[in-house]
């Protein structure tokens, strides 16, 4: 909790950038919910300040790593794409080949792509679709989808400048003027690095599940950092963990277990690890990802733990927050919640009134 710079430790960073590039990625194919995941952990913030760090560049949103969208500090998305890119594409021809999609019509693509958009120019996904159209290519129904995919995958194309509630497409090359670079050794330290400075304690299984990495790449990317990465033990461990948060974290902070968060779908909080287990009961993990197929649900987090579900439902002059608890939930939790989730009506410029619902298991539930 420390670590995702949730609870018991000052702010991570003072700007939705510095958020972000604290964490390496936050996954963000939910663009509000990955807005609030940045936002709860830069108090006073607004929504508004962090559409406009996507909106001059700061952070991008592309498919960095597992083929999944996640928001990223600029400089840092083409050296991931680089060396993570490759394990996303493998065997993705079979995929295309069920859509009618083939190599050859995706480096056209690239063509067209570049051609309607070098210059400084952007384009929405519909307007690049009707210069893929006019171009003679076919990128009806899915294969628009694949088709960007993989231009942002292979280093063309980036999430650039809001239109509307949805970005417009730049070339990376032009919207990342001063990009990182960094050689494999050095990319896999950063990686391991980086992840532990968010998530650890973490196991070499977290960061294969994050990054789809191979295990050997995994513990080299731990291994690579020599001293500044060090072992500990624990329940499903051993563990990898910084150096320094030995010296700077504290395992019994009181602020944490105090804590009550309202989080967003897709947290790094539950999303940046394998096994959830300490963090939510194995019994309720399908309140938060009912369908199994990883589409997550925001959550209200006592002490570290997941203990409600909550959504969102907009009326004409406020916005109505549904919690949905797991077990009976004490009354100062209750108002810490309620008060927290007044916290997220702010950030989002909007009053808030939240209704519960009554624990899962109790009568009338």
């Amino acid at each position: 909790m420390q670590a995702l710079g949730l609870a018991g430790v000052p702010p991570v960073a003072e700007t939705p950038e510095g958020v972000v590039e604290h964490h390496l990625a936050m996954q963000g194919q939910d663009f509000r919910a990955v807005r609030w995941a940045i936002g709860s952990r830069l108090p006073e913030s607004t929504d508004a300040q962090v559409r406009r760090a996507f909106d001059g560049g700061g952070l991008v949103r592309s498919w960095p790593m597992r083929g999944t969208v996640h928001a990223v500090a600029a400089p840092d998305l083409p050296w991931m794409l680089e060396h993570l890119g490759p394990r996303a594409l493998m065997g993705v021809e079979r995929r295309w080949a069920s859509l009618g999609l083939d190599r050859e019509t995706l480096e056209r693509a690239r063509e067209v792509a570049i051609g309607r958009l070098e210059g400084g120019r952007n384009a929405t996904r519909a307007a690049l679709s009707a210069a893929f159209s006019e171009a003679g290519l076919d990128v009806s129904g899915q294969r628009l989808y694949h088709t960007v995919w993989y231009l942002s995958q292979t280093g063309t194309l980036v999430q650039g400048p809001m239109e509307g509630d949805d970005h417009a497409l730049v070339l990376l090359d032009e919207w990342i003027p001063s990009p990182r670079r960094l050689d494999r050794e050095a990319a896999l330290a950063e990686l391991g690095r980086r992840y532990l400075k968010a998530r650890g304690p973490a196991t070499e299984d977290d960061l294969v599940h994050w990054t789809r990495l191979t295990r050997t790449d995994a513990r080299r990317a731990f291994d690579l950092s020599g001293e500044r990465v060090v072992k500990v033990e624990g329940p499903g461990g051993p563990y990898r963990m910084l150096a320094e948060h030995l010296e700077t974290l504290d395992p019994d902070n009181r602020e944490v277990d105090a804590s009550t968060l309202a989080l967003a779908a897709f947290d790094e909080h539950l999303l940046g690890y394998r096994v959830r287990d300490c963090v939510l009961d194995p019994d309720h993990a399908t309140r938060v990802d009912p369908g199994r197929n990883g589409v997550f649900r925001w959550t209200l987090v006592q002490g570290g733990r997941v203990v409600a579900t909550w959504g969102r439902t907009r009326r004409t002059h406020h916005v109505v927050c549904q919690v949905s608890p797991f077990v009976p939930l004490p009354a100062r939790v209750r108002s810490e919640a309620e008060a927290v989730l007044a916290g997220w009506g702010r950030f989002a410029g909007t009053r808030v009134e939240v209704r519960w619902d009554a624990p899962a298991g109790a009568p009338g539930a």
